[in-house]
């Protein structure tokens, strides 16, 4: 359970920040190659996309499924 939260979180973390770039640099003054218009941001953007769903599914499985989310309880004594 714990590598998985690490792996989505980590993953989640990461594409936030290239979405965030791809939708707001400003590509006509980079020496880089990159979408000119809003539909070429719109069609990368959808090609990222399941790169993040994807993890954020497996995060809030394992946090909210109570087959993966469940409490050891403790034998009395």
């Amino acid at each position: 359970m714990t590598p998985a939260i690490i792996y989505s979180t980590h993953v989640a973390t990461t594409l936030f920040a290239i979405l965030a770039h791809i939708l707001f640099h400003d590509f006509s003054k980079s020496e880089h190659l990159g979408p000119q218009t809003q539909r070429e941001r719109l069609i990368l953007l959808s090609i990222y996309m399941p790169y993040l769903l994807i993890p954020l599914l497996i995060l809030f499985t394992m946090l909210y499924n109570p087959y993966y989310n469940h409490v050891e309880k403790r034998k009395r004594k």
